[in-house]
């Protein structure tokens, strides 16, 4: 199996992190551990907004199991909900009056993260900040009999 965090390696992880998970990770069978890892580890690699190396650097595999295990918490926490939430969205429900939730028509594929992962992923983002150049123009210049114009 490819990831980046073993269950050992969340076991440890989660021996540090504040709140419940120090006490509800060890709690879990290896079985449902496994499981929350792999599906977190796919989530990440497979996300097309982010650009994960098949060989990261050390520090990058620091960074991604960090990620890996709190989309793994995350997930324990919240993927009953998601399931809901995503499964009204594919029926075509932008309101739930009973839950009153408005969801983006549009955001069916979305996969939601927690604020942590986004922080731990930076810099593996595909789509980042951009820049401009500045280009120089001779406004006086004729344009040549032989360029290409569309």
């Amino acid at each position: 199996m490819a990831e980046w965090a073993t269950i050992a390696i969340a076991d440890t992880y989660f021996t540090t992190r504040a709140g419940d998970a120090m006490t509800a990770w060890p709690a879990l069978t290896d079985a449902n551990k496994q499981g929350y890892l792999t599906t977190s580890y796919n989530r990440i690699y497979h996300d097309t907004q982010w650009s994960v190396p098949t060989a990261p650097t050390a520090a990058q595999l620091v960074k991604l199991q960090m990620a890996q295990c709190e989309l793994a918490w995350y997930m324990y926490v919240h993927i009953k909900d998601e399931d809901e939430r995503k499964g009204r969205q594919a029926q075509g429900v932008v309101s739930a009056g009973v839950v009153k939730e408005s969801y983006l028509e549009n955001d069916i594929h979305g996969i939601p993260y927690p604020p942590i992962v986004y922080q731990l992923l930076d810099g593996f983002n595909v789509y980042g900040p951009f820049a401009m150049t500045e280009i120089g123009r001779d406004e006086n210049k004729e344009l040549d009999d032989d360029s290409v114009v569309n």
